[in-house]
C-alpha cells in the first residue's frame, strides 16, 4: 500500500501522546492502525496490545508499567485503553504506574497513541499529558460502490499549537491490516502473544 508522505499530524515528533475518541465502529482503530503503519514506514518498532498486519510485537501492561528498556525510539498502539487505565480506578497502582510511564515517555522517544469510547473513561492524569486529540466519526458513505462504508472524518485537536482540523479520509487501504473484531482483554494480552 501507498501511504502520501504528507501527514496529517506532524509523527516525525517523538513522545507524542495522541487519544481517539468515537462512537462504537467509528473508525478509531482503524485510525490508530493508520497512525501506526506510517510510524512503522518512518522506522519506528511498534508495539500493540492487538494484532496487525505489518511487523510488530504484542505488549502486555506488564511491559508498559515496569518501564522496560526494550521500549525506546517505539510507538505503542493501545485500543480500549479504558480497560488498562479505568478512570475509575485512579487510585491502583496499574494507573499509577502507567502514568509515570507516560510522563516519563519522553525521555525514550516512545509515542503513545490509544482509542477509547469517552476520553473522560481513561485515568484523567494519562489524559492530562495527550498532545493531540482526534474525535472519528463514519460518516457511512461508500465512496467505491462496493457495499461497505469507507470514508470517516477525524477532527484534530492540537493541544501544542492550539489549532483544530478536520479531515475526511479514506479507509479502505486500512481495512485488510487489522482485525477489527478482536476482543481485547488486558489480562490476556500474554496469551495473544503466545499465539501471534
Amino acid at each position: 500500500m501507498q501511504i502520501n508522505k504528507q501527514r496529517f499530524i506532524n509523527q516525525t515528533q517523538n513522545n507524542l501522546v495522541i487519544s481517539i475518541t468515537g462512537n462504537k465502529r467509528s473508525g478509531k482503530t482503524l485510525l490508530l492502525t493508520l497512525l501506526l503503519y506510517i510510524d512503522y514506514l518512518l522506522g519506528r518498532k511498534i508495539y500493540t496490545n492487538f494484532p496487525v498486519h505489518f511487523p510488530h510485537e504484542i505488549i502486555d501492561v506488564d511491559k508498559m508499567i515496569n518501564l522496560d528498556v526494550e521500549l525506546q525510539n517505539a510507538t505503542i498502539g493501545i485500543t480500549e485503553m479504558h480497560m488498562i487505565a479505568d478512570s475509575r480506578k485512579h487510585g491502583r497502582k496499574q494507573n499509577l504506574q502507567l502514568s509515570y510511564f507516560v510522563t516519563q515517555s519522553g525521555h525514550r522517544s516512545v509515542n503513545l497513541y490509544y482509542d477509547t469510547q469517552f476520553n473522560n473513561t481513561v485515568d484523567k492524569r494519562i489524559r492530562q499529558n495527550c498532545d493531540i486529540d482526534i474525535i472519528v466519526e463514519n460518516l457511512f458513505y461508500d465512496q467505491d460502490m462496493d457495499g461497505f462504508n469507507d470514508t470517516f472524518l477525524m477532527t484534530i485537536v492540537n493541544k501544542q499549537f492550539d489549532t483544530i482540523q478536520e479531515k475526511i479520509f479514506y479507509g479502505k487501504p486500512i481495512f485488510d491490516m487489522y482485525d477489527g473484531d478482536v476482543i481485547i482483554n488486558p489480562f490476556t494480552m500474554k496469551e495473544l502473544k503466545k499465539k501471534i
